[in-house]
């Protein structure tokens, strides 16, 4: 077919595509995710913990970078940027130089040491402590995020993303002038994280979890039920509420135990670090007694997720990638007929020709036509490509579309208009 030479650079072909045939697969590992991640070219390698997004992964991870970022700016969050590396004397001041000592990369400079950063209260706290005397009381509450690289020196790496030395994270940084406004707060961001996790179509748990190294009074955990998570988690039948093993408070006795991965944290963490970078209330339209601001710190990590949606959504004992609708790397693959079958000069080529010129970025198509319907078709389905549109022999003989949806297991044929009319309903119910 001529005119799919001339296919619009809007619409991705796979025959230029960065797909290369995976040469680092796991040989044994629990984790559905990174093994299928692999196998599709969506992740090359997490070779050591640091992993490497092809293509058609960064694409999945920039949707859901943008489905984050729109919640984060609806509550109120405004994004920045903090460096990577960390001064050895901010992560002194909170003391967590030697607490974190283990999973700090360090290193030194012209005599000075710094580490790269696994989270950045120290850096956020140093930076408001710095201009807080300027800072009117209308600013507050402050909310501030960002969406960047992070660095733990972790030795246990394992199942792909879930566990890496590198890996995305967002997090926001909160400030108040006191405590009632900081657990309203509080309450504003869990909210923000359920929504997020909900139009992932993801079924996660609230849970009241331990702070940890980072301090606080309050935080929760937010997990999702997956055979290779590392938290163990008790669901009550009953209320339909988790709990983190060895912290029950549910006075129902009945409880099924699973396993699950931590897919978001929230704390509320006081003044232990403003306390200790002097960031106070302190401006100058202010005349009362200063005070160390309150602060709260909420965390996504981005890599991490992609990957646990893939472990839940995607059936046990399947080789297709299903994707939440939102961030599938692509919403259709069109699949057109063998060089030199019938169907290729049979009529088709019109409807075929139309959709081609669609303004639609979103579409895919598998123009390596020197191979079978079948075995494209079935490429597109590991990749977790919810639709696919197919030019077989019915579909050219009836002038119709052969549409595939791929995650309900069910073909239609439709005309041109239908076939635009169904991928509209399909996705205007998730985006």
């Amino acid at each position: 077919m001529v005119f799919i030479t001339h296919i619009r650079h809007a619409i991705q072909q796979r025959s230029r595509m960065f797909l290369p045939t995976p040469v680092h697969l796991p040989r044994e590992t629990r984790s559905k995710s990174q093994s299928l991640l692999q196998q599709t070219a969506i992740v090359h390698s997490v070779e050591h913990g640091f992993p490497q997004l092809l293509p058609l992964g960064f694409r999945v991870l920039t949707k859901l970078k943008t489905l984050i970022r729109n919640e984060m700016n609806n509550i109120g969050g405004q994004e920045l940027s903090l460096p990577a590396i960390g001064r050895k004397n901010i992560w002194e001041t909170s003391d967590r130089w030697n607490l974190m000592h283990d999973e700090l990369f360090k290193f030194k400079d012209h005599d000075e040491e710094y580490c790269l950063s696994p989270t950045h209260e120290e850096a956020i706290t140093k930076l408001v402590s710095s201009v807080c005397k300027t800072i009117p009381r209308s600013n507050y509450p402050l909310l501030v995020y960002q969406i960047t690289w992070k660095y733990r020196n972790e030795p246990n790496y394992r199942h792909g993303l879930l566990r890496t030395k590198e890996f995305l994270m967002k997090d926001l940084y909160s400030f108040h002038t006191d405590e009632k406004c900081a657990r309203q707060i509080y309450d504003q961001v869990c909210d923000a994280y359920e929504r997020i996790f909900q139009k992932l179509e993801l079924n996660c748990f609230k849970v009241p979890a331990d702070s940890g190294l980072m301090g606080g009074s309050l935080n929760h955990e937010f997990l999702g039920i997956s055979a290779v998570g590392e938290d163990t988690l008790l669901i009550c039948p009953i209320c339909n509420r988790g709990y983190l093993k060895n912290k029950t408070q549910c006075e129902h006795t009945e409880k099924t135990e699973q396993h699950a991965i931590e897919l978001g944290h929230c704390f509320l963490l006081g003044d232990r670090y403003t306390k200790a970078f002097n960031a106070i209330e302190g401006s100058s339209d202010i005349a009362t007694e200063k005070k160390p601001l309150i602060m709260g710190c909420y965390g996504i990590g981005l890599t991490r997720l992609m990957a646990a949606t893939v472990e839940i959504l995607t059936p046990k004992d399947s080789n297709d990638i299903r994707w939440p609708r939102r961030i599938v790397p692509y919403q259709v693959a069109i699949v057109p007929p063998k060089k030199g079958s019938p169907e290729e000069t049979n009529g088709n080529e019109k409807t075929l020709g139309r959709l081609l010129k669609l303004d639609n970025t979103e579409w895919f198509v598998d123009d390596r036509n020197e191979l079978t319907i079948g075995y494209r078709l079935k490429d597109c389905q590991k990749m977790g490509i919810p639709i696919v549109i197919v030019f077989g022999k019915r579909a050219t003989k009836e002038n119709l579309c052969e549409v595939i949806d791929v995650y309900n297991n069910r073909t239609e044929y439709l005309s041109y208009e239908d076939t635009l009319k169904f991928i509209h309903n399909y996705y205007s119910v998730f985006c």
